[in-house]
């Protein structure tokens, strides 16, 4: 699996880089973020945001809800947080399929508590903390 590594400097950096990859994104793909808390997921998402023309005030980790939609801009986005998932029946409850068919980007932090209902091919971003303000990022296409 190909492998694109990036180092991020600053919170800005990475959000830079989320908002230029969010312009090739396409309805109906699904972005899985990993790593340890304060990594720059949340970070990388409001990026995304404001590449897809999305009001960034509203970007927040949907940690307790399981999952945001954010209105406005040329694609939707639906941002899932399963920091907190128990159990991957609870996102059906919440209509898991559904997101997966929507005409919109899915971006998903956790991915990996759910990584049975993931779909055949998703963009996989690993995030580890290299100092306080420096990222390491890699980024694959995941085709199972």
């Amino acid at each position: 699996m190909p492998v694109l590594n990036i180092v991020s400097h600053s919170e800005e950096e990475t959000e830079a880089l989320a908002e230029k990859l969010a312009r090739s994104f396409l309805p109906g793909d699904v972005v899985v973020l990993s790593g340890d808390l304060g990594s720059g997921k949340t970070s990388f998402v409001r990026g995304m945001a404001r590449g897809m023309g999305i009001d960034t005030n509203l970007v927040n980790s949907p940690t307790y809800t399981f999952v945001n939609e954010y209105p406005g801009g040329d694609k939707k986005l639906y941002h899932f947080d399963l920091y907190r998932l128990q159990q991957t029946t609870e996102l059906y409850e919440i209509g898991w399929e559904e997101y997966l068919s929507r005409e919109g980007i899915v971006v998903v932090e956790w991915g990996e508590k759910a990584a049975e209902l993931l779909p055949q091919r998703y963009y996989a971003l690993e995030f580890k903390i290299v100092s306080e303000t420096e990222r390491e990022i890699d980024l694959a296409l995941v085709q199972v």
